[in-house]
């Protein structure tokens, strides 16, 4: 059976989405570092590109995760922020954790008595990915204000 090209439509759709908004979410953590010393990183913003790459954002998302956590608390360490332990941990471990369960889904046979679960594992995956970029951002304007006021104070 031959394959029909409006049959990948969809597919190439999701996947253009998908790029775009790991672009954008790339972005985000990157500006977050940017409120950072680079004293305080754990991170770099090129490590952050290679969320991009498939199949390598599988191990990199944990990287990421552990270095953005630990770079937030030292930052707001240092601007002897009241903070805690590990910002962001457990929502973007969490979202680490169900990215790789997802890839599970795709690489092993799943009976059609777990479509539920696995429905469940997508929803969660997505549902912590928007957590810990809101998590991330809101650190980045916790920073950021606190950067601004701190050149007002000067001025």
């Amino acid at each position: 059976m031959p394959l029909n090209p409006q049959d990948l439509l969809p597919l190439g759709i999701a996947a253009i989405v998908n790029i775009v908004i790991t672009i954008l979410f790339c972005r985000s953590l990157i500006k977050t570092l940017s409120f950072i010393r680079s004293e305080n990183k754990t991170i770099q913003p090129a490590i952050i590109w290679l969320l991009i790459v498939p199949v390598i954002n599988y191990i990199v998302n944990f990287i990421v995760v552990f270095g953005m956590s630990k770079s937030i608390a030292e930052e707001l360490k240092s601007r002897d922020f009241e903070e805690e332990e590990r910002p962001a941990l457990s929502s973007g471990l969490a979202f680490a954790i169900l990215s790789l369960a997802s890839l599970a889904v795709v690489l092993f046979p799943i009976p059609s008595s777990l479509t539920v679960l696995v429905a469940v594992v997508g929803f969660s995956q997505i549902f912590f990915f928007v957590q810990y970029w809101m998590k991330i951002i809101w650190y980045k304007n916790i920073l950021e204000k606190d950067e601004t006021g701190d050149q007002e104070e000067k001025e």
